[in-house]
């Protein structure tokens, strides 16, 4: 299906909040409003279908003319993720062929979901960021009994999911108000802000609030995200608990240097992302007259250059983390370490220089795989590390005899090339993979002078990968003149 642009794609609002909270209190709530949108409804429960179905049937029929509901039985952030793909994609495809017309789809997920797989679908599945943007999620919490939900004790690995909702909602409903008095309601509130300080709270009794509260509220739009306000983001002192979930932001003046904020961020994602519930930024990138506005779901990220610098407008940092175990300090100092001063100028030259030797060695593997000798000999010459490997271990010869390229293997060995290197995809020599291709590529002709020179180059043709298979041995079953003798060219005995 073809992308559709971003302001025509359907917004989904996710439901969540723990059993009890009134979240299908508040989707009928919704399906029984007169607010002229045609709403679908995926709906999500643990085990059988849920008592509320038949009204919820009934009020979806009601707006929308037709029964547009979808029931799934399991975890929605486990075991059913994948049916909610297909679940989108059918409904996709009723929109593009014109049998349905939807302004919106609503998915209420179980009492016991981790937002973050929901919210991450619409980022890595390519049909459904095709059809459909996240527009927010909505968590509803009990006034009275929510407290001894965010405190209950969890099996040791065990996530609290109350304490995970109230972390990733963009909007929090405060509901059931009308069994706590206004000093619990207080206290229930600074609760909630010592967790998630960035999501407005909503106080509602019977789950009743306005529509436009939680259906297109554009939480996820990255635009949106440069109207949070400085003001909005200083939270210091605003709640007591030392929870271990917390929300927390940056705000500074001046630039950050965008190759060191990629490796920045990079790192962050990489070492802390399953504590990192949400992030979102808007920065200023010294040469760009563009604001840079980015949002995460622990490690999947979204990022754009959106709506340039007013000519008064102070250039300047905001970032907001909710997540566990934040240590703000480290925080703070590693985003300070991206900023473009004088200060960090020493490191904007590393960072620009290992840039530039990154850009030269991706040229010498894309030369490899051409079976460019000419290319390959330029970039050499220019200062490129000929047995360089890539972020999974791949040489310009393991690239080049992965693809049978022969003038390219008897280049790079001639340049000096480490013959017995092995990559980080099972420990696999050059040999390994020259032998594995064989019979799925029609080349063996090439690979045979391929082999030629890494023995005379002195490879160890008895060397294992980490299975302990010798490359002769991906040849076992491969038949053929050209099989046989390379088979017998690489086997050691």
């Amino acid at each position: 299906m073809a992308a559709m642009d971003e302001a025509d794609k359907v917004p989904v609002t996710v439901l969540t909040g723990f059993l009890g909270s009134g979240k299908t209190t508040l989707l009928n709530h919704i399906l029984t409003q007169q607010h002229g949108k045609k709403l679908a409804v995926i709906e999500n429960e643990f085990g059988e279908v849920g008592i509320d179905d038949d009204l919820l049937k009934k009020n979806t029929r009601m707006q929308a003319d037709e029964e547009i509901i979808e029931m799934m039985n399991g975890c929605i952030c486990c075991t059913v993720r994948q049916d909610l793909v297909v679940v989108l994609d059918k409904l996709a495809k009723r929109v593009q062929a014109g049998t349905l017309k939807l302004d919106g789809i609503v998915i209420e997920t179980t009492g016991m979901a981790d937002p973050a797989p929901v919210a991450q679908t619409f980022f890595v599945e390519p049909k459904v960021a095709a059809f459909a943007r996240l527009d927010g999620i909505i968590t509803l919490v009990d006034a009275k009994h929510i407290i001894q939900h965010l405190d209950e004790e969890k099996p040791e690995g065990a996530e609290n999911e109350a304490v995970e909702q109230v972390a990733f909602a963009d909007r929090i409903l405060l509901n059931k108000i009308d069994l706590a008095t206004e000093p619990e309601l207080v206290a229930v509130e600074q609760r909630l802000k010592g967790i998630n300080a960035f999501a407005p709270i909503i106080r509602s009794e019977k789950s009743q609030v306005s529509v436009d509260q939680v259906l297109g509220i554009k939480a996820f739009d990255l635009k949106k995200t440069l109207e949070m306000d400085p003001e909005f983001l200083d939270t210091e002192g605003e709640h007591e608990h030392d929870d271990s979930v917390t929300s927390m932001s940056i705000t500074t003046s001046g630039e950050v240097h965008m190759l060191l904020v990629n490796d920045w961020v990079g790192d962050v994602l990489k070492n802390l992302g399953n504590d990192i519930y949400r992030m979102k930024g808007v920065l200023a990138v010294a040469g760009s007259p563009k604001k840079f506005v980015y949002q995460a779901v622990h490690m999947i990220f979204d990022g754009v250059f959106e709506g340039e610098w007013g000519p008064n407008e102070p250039r300047g940092n905001k970032l907001v983390f909710i997540g566990k175990n934040l240590d703000k300090a480290s925080l703070q100092r590693g985003f300070e370490a991206c900023l473009d001063t004088p200060a960090n100028r020493a490191k904007i030259e590393e960072a620009e220089m290992i840039k530039v030797f990154e850009r030269q060695q991706n040229a010498l593997l894309g030369a490899a795989q051409r079976d460019d000798v000419v290319a390959i000999k330029n970039i050499l010459q220019s200062g490129a590390a000929v047995s360089y490997a890539n972020s999974v271990g791949q040489t310009a010869l393991h690239i080049a005899t992965l693809w049978g390229n022969a003038s390219a293997v008897e280049a790079l060995v001639q340049a000096g090339a480490a013959v017995d290197q092995v990559n980080d995809l099972g420990a696999q020599t050059p040999l390994h993979l020259l032998a594995s291709r064989v019979g799925k590529q029609s080349n063996t002709a090439n690979r045979i002078l391929c082999a030629k020179t890494l023995i005379k180059a002195g490879c160890d043709l008895g060397k294992k990968n980490e299975d302990g298979v010798m490359a002769y041995q991906y040849l076992n079953g491969e038949e053929g003149d050209d099989v046989v003798e390379l088979r017998k060219l690489i086997t050691p005995f």
